[in-house]
């Protein structure tokens, strides 16, 4: 495994720290400790699973593999990064600026082709937060991207594995996060109305 000591620190959560590779900055390794690294061995899991069904890697990070030693374990993927070689602002702080009409409408049609891929390649999501989606903004469209947070939860994870109850978790996963989360969040720092 690297040595990341020395490695810029991009992101940090309750179960592990994001490290920005030095050689290649649009790779990252996200490093848990082996006794609390649930959510990294789950990931892990669900990035091979969809490596070997030849999902895309499109809207999710593509993953380059698991690194790990006796007392730590992580996976190396892509680091999300815009145009311009940045960090994009994750949905949270894209909505605290003032849209513009188109923005907003591109905004809108890249949250629902980011849920048409969740479907059409039943990408499951544990955990659909507004930390886990970056924006990135183009003159002629908006990609949203999710970068955390997949993979079934459950014990057996079944979802993952048959098809309708993917779809059937995904779509009450996105309707909940919408209707609690990014609706309100919109209207309260947006003037105008949704779409």
């Amino acid at each position: 495994m690297p040595d990341v000591r020395n490695w810029k620190i991009i992101g940090r959560g309750d179960e592990r720290i994001c490290y920005q590779h030095p050689d290649d900055r649009e790779r990252c390794i996200k490093l848990s400790r082996r006794e609390k690294a649930k959510q990294t061995r789950r990931e892990l899991r669900y990035f091979r699973y969809l490596r070997q069904r030849r999902v895309p890697f499109t809207l999710i990070p593509e993953f380059f593999g698991v690194v790990e030693n006796e007392d730590l374990i992580g996976i190396e993927q892509q680091l999300v990064l815009d145009d311009q070689g940045n960090l994009p602002p994750n949905v949270a702080e894209y909505l605290t600026k003032p849209l513009t009409p188109q923005q907003i409408n591109h905004f809108w049609a890249g949250l629902c082709a980011l849920k048409a891929y969740l479907l059409a390649y039943n990408v499951v999501p544990c955990d659909l937060v507004m930390s886990n989606l970056l924006v990135i903004e183009r003159p002629d469209a908006t990609t949203v991207i999710l970068i955390d947070g997949l993979g079934s939860s459950e014990f057996i994870p079944l979802p993952d594995y048959v098809p309708w109850l993917g779809q059937r978790k995904i779509r009450r996963k996105w309707a909940r996060f919408m209707e609690k989360t990014v609706k309100p969040r919109f209207m309260s720092t947006q003037e105008r109305q949704l779409p």
